[in-house]
């Protein structure tokens, strides 16, 4: 796959203007990163219009890094501190369960792996980190769908893609699945992402108590699984990373809805 030149220079310039805490011109930027100064300014420019960048001093030209470059930076410096905290206990998790766990977050209406720990015996290859799926049919997106009520109401406006036969297609019975996830505190992906597969998923709650995150356990699916057994440990251990994140609710069992 061909790597985008522009890219690639855009990346660069950030980067440079990043490391700049006073500030950088346009022909400093040029000189330093060898580019065409027309180049320069075209991509500037673009970064300027996204508020990636900003001047920060007009008489000098000067740009310095923009509030939305900022923002991106502290989701990535939130979401390494969540995984930092999880990690320990989800470790922990898997060796109770001696199942694989996961952590997710919502990005942009899909389910991103941030985290996932596998015991050595795993039979199945799961999700890689970094990789992407949908709500409607993961345990851990419908701890999203149950406790963020815009995200609830965007996702069953659209059409929601069948994986395998268990998959919910239709908004009603999405609806009542969530309901049951509020009630419960858990929820469960029985063969919905995967034929094989069972998945029992619990929300991550933050400061503001709401939600933040999800993780799940992942084994192969048998229809002697003592589901409410396992939730309730998935459930505590969630609780416990919500803790160590500023939730500060006390129930475990039944987590509030928040609008």
């Amino acid at each position: 796959m061909a790597i985008s030149r522009a890219a690639i220079r855009t990346i660069n310039i950030l980067e440079l203007i990043a490391s700049k805490t006073k500030g950088i011109t346009l022909s400093e930027i040029a000189d330093e990163l060898e580019m065409p100064i027309t180049s320069v300014s075209d991509i500037v420019k673009a970064l300027i219009e996204e508020n990636m960048i900003e001047i920060i001093d007009e008489r000098s030209k000067l740009y310095g890094i923009g509030v939305k470059a900022y923002y991106i930076g502290n989701a990535f410096i939130s979401n390494t501190t969540l995984v930092d905290k999880a990690i320990p206990i989800i470790d922990e998790l898997s060796s109770i369960i001696n199942k694989t766990v996961f952590l997710g977050k919502e990005i942009q209406e899909k389910i991103t792996y941030l985290y996932k720990y596998e015991p050595k015996d795993t039979l199945v290859a799961t999700c890689s980190i970094g990789s992407r799926t949908n709500l409607h049919n993961t345990s851990l997106g419908k701890c999203f769908l149950a406790y963020d009520e815009k995200l609830l109401n965007n996702i069953i406006h659209k059409d929601l893609i069948k994986k395998t036969p268990y998959t919910i297609t239709d908004a009603a019975i999405l609806l009542d699945e969530v309901n049951k996830v509020r009630k419960q505190g858990y929820a469960v992906d029985n063969r919905e992402q995967d034929e094989r597969m069972l998945c029992i998923g619990a929300p991550i709650f933050g400061q503001n108590n709401n939600i933040i995150a999800a993780i799940s356990i992942s084994g192969l699916y048998n229809e002697n699984i003592n589901i409410e057994y396992e939730a309730n440990i998935v459930k505590e251990k969630a609780y416990i990373i919500s803790k160590k994140m500023g939730y500060t609710e006390n129930n475990i069992t039944g987590l509030k809805f928040n609008n």
